[in-house]
C-alpha cells in the first residue's frame, strides 16, 4: 500500500521541501496551509490549521481516498516581533493558536487514521528557540517550548501504536528566516553575524531539516518517540 503523508504548512519553504522529500520516497502528499499549493499535492486543504471543521471535512475525504495515513508532520507556525511592555495579548493568543492547538487538533482528527497504518508517526516542529530565548520573541520561544512539553506527553498518551517526536531546527533559510533577518537595521550584517553563531559558519537549507524529518518517520528511527531532535549546525553547542 502506498504510504501516506499529512502536512500542515505545505506551502511554505519547510513544507514544500518536505512534501518533495516524502514524494521522493513514494509518498501520497495531503497538504494543509493558508495559501494555495495544490500543484504539489495529491489532496490539499486551503484554510486555518485551527479549523475543526476543515480537518473533520479531511478525515473524511482522506479516508474514502487513502484509508490510513502514515506519517503526520506538523510544520505550520507564525513568528511575532514585540518587546513585552508593548505586546498585544491577542498576537500572543494567536500565536499559541497556530504554533501549538493547530498541532493539537491535526493529531485529534489523524489520530484514528493513523492508527490504520502498520507503523504510524508524528513530528512536530520545534526550535532552538524553545531553548535559548530571544529578545522580543518572548511568543515565539514559549510556543516552542509548549512544543516539546506536547510532544513528550503526548508520547506517553499514544504510546505503543504510535510514535511521536519533534525537531528542533537553529536558522534556516526560508522566507520565515529571511522576513526576521529584514526586521534588522543592517540585515546583511544580521546575517554575517548568525551565520558566524554556527558551528557550520552557515544557515541550514530547507532540504537539510526535510530530510531528517524524513529519517524520524522512517523505519530507521523506530525505536525514538517522545524525543526532540536538534538540527541547529551547532549553534547550541557554540552558544
Amino acid at each position: 500500500m502506498t504510504p501516506v503523508l499529512v502536512v500542515t504548512g505545505a506551502a511554505g519553504g519547510m513544507g514544500r521541501a518536505t512534501v518533495k522529500e516524502f514524494k521522493s520516497h513514494g509518498f501520497k502528499i495531503v497538504g494543509f496551509d493558508r495559501f494555495p499549493d495544490k500543484e504539489n499535492c495529491d489532496l490539499f486543504f486551503q484554510g486555518e490549521v485551527t479549523d475543526e471543521n476543515l480537518w473533520r471535512e479531511a478525515k473524511k475525504l482522506i479516508e474514502k481516498t487513502f484509508g490510513q495515513v502514515d506519517a503526520l508532520v506538523n510544520l505550520a507556525g507564525r513568528n511575532y516581533l514585540a518587546n513585552v511592555e508593548e505586546c498585544n495579548l491577542d498576537e500572543w493568543r494567536n500565536m499559541f493558536e497556530v504554533n501549538v492547538f493547530g498541532m493539537v487538533v491535526s493529531i485529534k482528527h489523524m489520530k484514528n487514521l493513523l492508527e490504520h497504518s502498520s507503523a504510524p508517526t508524528i513530528v512536530n516542529m520545534s526550535s532552538i528557540s524553545g531553548y535559548i530565548g530571544s529578545v522580543g520573541y518572548a511568543a515565539y520561544c514559549s510556543t516552542k517550548g509548549a512544543i516539546d512539553s506536547l510532544t513528550k506527553s503526548l508520547a506517553l498518551e499514544l504510546a505503543p501504536k504510535i510514535r511521536i517526536n519533534a525537531i528542533a531546527p537553529g536558522w534556516i533559510e526560508t522566507p520565515f528566516t529571511v522576513e526576521g533577518l529584514e526586521k534588522s537595521e543592517d540585515p546583511a550584517q544580521y546575517r554575517r553575524e548568525v551565520e558566524a553563531m554556527h558551528a557550520l559558519s552557515r544557515v541550514g537549507k530547507p532540504e537539510e531539516i526535510a530530510k531528517s524529518i524524513y529519517w524520524m518517520c522512517s523505519p530507521n528511527s523506530s525505536f525514538m518517540t517522545g524525543s526532540v531532535v536538534i538540527v541547529d549546525g551547532g549553534y547550541m553547542i557554540k552558544n
